[in-house]
Parts: C-alpha cells; structure tokens; sequence
C-alpha cells in the first residue's frame, strides 16, 4: 500500500528538482531522502526518478505517479482542513433530541442563536419523549439531549437546567377560573385531556393524582401539545401542561393555568450526552448556550 509519506517525499523532489533541496524543505536527511524513494520504486515495481549528480526528474512511470501523488496528497490536505474545521466548531453536524413540546417551545429560540454565531454548522433535531432521548444518545445518534430527571445511564454525563411546573389548564369560563390553584381531589369528576400517554409528565401527573386517592377520568389522549390545547379551549375537558407552553393562549386570557396542590408539581429537567475524552467547540458552544437561555425559558 502507497503511503503519503513517500508520496509526498516523491512529490516535493520532482518540484523542486533536487534529493537535497527535498530533504531541506521536509527536514529529512538526504540518505533517509534516498532510502525512502527506493522503498517506493520497489513497491510500485518502476523506476520513478532520473538521478544526475545537480538534479532529479521523473521518468515516465514517475509522470504517471506524480499526477495521482498530487491527487491523493490534494485530497488528505482537504480531509485534514474539515476535520480541523470540525474541531474548531467552524462546521460539523450537531445533533439534538428532546421532547415534542421542548422542540415547539424550547429549542427554536436557542437554537436560532446557535446559528447566528456557528452558520456553517448543520443542526439535527429528533424529538421523543426521555426515554427515547436517552436511547438516541447511547446508540450515538445525537449528540445532544434535553430530558426530564433523573437518568440512569451508564457514562452519560447530565446537568442540571432548571425547573418548570405542571400545571392545570382549564378555559376562561370553567369555575376554576377565579381560582389560583386546585388541589387533586377536585379533579376526581374532572374529564382530563391527557397529552402524551407514554411521557414522564403523565406519570408523574397520575402518581400525584393517585396519592391523593384520585383516579383519573381519562377523556381523551392526545399526542399532539396544540390539539390538547384546543380541546381545553373548546371545553371539552381540562389538561396538565407545562406553564411553558400555555404562556401566550394564557396572556391572551384563552386559557387559565392553576398550580396543583399547595407547592404545585414541578419537574427538573437536564441536559444529556455520553460522555467522551473531547467535543467539538460548537458542541461545546451550545451546551453553554442552553445553560444560560433554557432556565429562564423553564420558569414561570
């Protein structure tokens, strides 16, 4: 197999038309010079350079090789520039998953920053719930995720974010609406409009409600954030959505957003990736990012 090395050893005396000249430039004693370009003829089986005593010049099997040397040795120039772009955080792929509400409300804004400062980097997003997040990370197909705590992963490293309340959303003439927050016991003749069966949200909704001997009158099951909302506008039951989500529908006085119970229910939410000796720096620049942006977007 050809190695660069001879190549480039190759190359550079047929440029320069010298075995010292060569050696000169690449550093290379004149003896290792030779040694390297017999090695070389020996393998390609021809002879490559003329040799007079005040310069060298390709024979016609070395005209041949020295078009492709100039390729090859063209191409691993290019190969070592985008990886060094790479781990300058210049370009790259950066891969990110999260929940489908985090994706609709939590990660434009910052991702938008993102691109602004690193425009060459492409950005990947995945949505699923945590579960499916943190698969997605151990199976090295993304980067990146934002999830609900804890995890449990062998060498994932997470961190903490911030917090955000689940709360009850009700439409503005339900009898609830005077009211700041319900406790769980009056959900119990309550139609819920359940988003996201397989979420932690939803166990975590249910296991409150249960602690308080409430069962949950499940009157619909809706995978998409919107249409849950809809629904609890329209009055056809009520909700347990993150504040986050029902801000603009709750400032246009189109919803109603009660705390449960007497401290509210609240998550913690972190960032997640597998742990690796070095990230690129844009990796790098967005876990940052996240860090100052996503715990005022999670609060109420």
């Amino acid at each position: 197999m050809l190695e660069t090395k001879q190549l480039l050893i190759f190359r550079t005396i047929v440029e320069l038309g010298s075995f010292t000249r060569a050696g000169v430039r690449l550093g290379m004693s004149q003896p290792a010079i030779s040694q390297q370009v017999r090695a070389l003829e020996q393998q390609v089986g021809v002879p490559l350079l003329l040799r007079r005593t005040k310069f060298a010049r390709p024979t016609p099997g070395g005209e041949v090789l020295l078009q492709y040397a100039r390729q090859i040795l063209g191409k691993v120039d290019e190969v070592e520039r985008a990886l060094a772009a790479v781990a300058d955080g210049d370009t790259g792929v950066v891969r990110v998953a999260a929940g489908g509400a985090a994706c609709q409300y939590l990660l434009p804004s910052v991702l938008r920053e993102f691109r602004a400062r690193f425009p060459r980097v492409e950005i990947q997003v995945s949505a699923g719930h945590t579960t499916r997040t943190v698969e997605r990370l151990q199976h090295g197909d993304a980067d990146l995720g934002l999830v609900t705590l804890p995890v449990h992963a062998e060498s994932m490293r997470v961190t903490t974010v911030g917090r955000d309340e689940l709360m009850v959303i009700v439409p503005p003439d339900h009898p609830w609406s005077s009211r700041r927050r319900v406790m769980p016991t009056d959900l119990a003749e309550q139609p819920i409009v359940l988003y996201e069966r397989q979420s932690r949200a939803t166990d975590l909704i249910l296991r409150a409600l249960l602690a308080d001997g409430v069962f949950a009158r499940i009157a619909m099951e809706i995978d998409h954030l919107g249409a849950a909302k809809e629904m609890v506008q329209a009055g056809l039951g009520v909700s347990m959505l993150p504040e986050w989500a029902v801000r603009d529908e709750v400032a246009a006085g189109k919803l109603i957003a009660l705390s449960l119970g007497k401290t509210g229910l609240w998550r913690t939410w972190g960032l997640a990736s597998v742990e690796r000796p070095s990230s690129p720096l844009s990796l790098r620049a967005l876990v940052r990012l996240c860090l100052d942006r996503l715990p005022r977007a999670l609060a109420a």
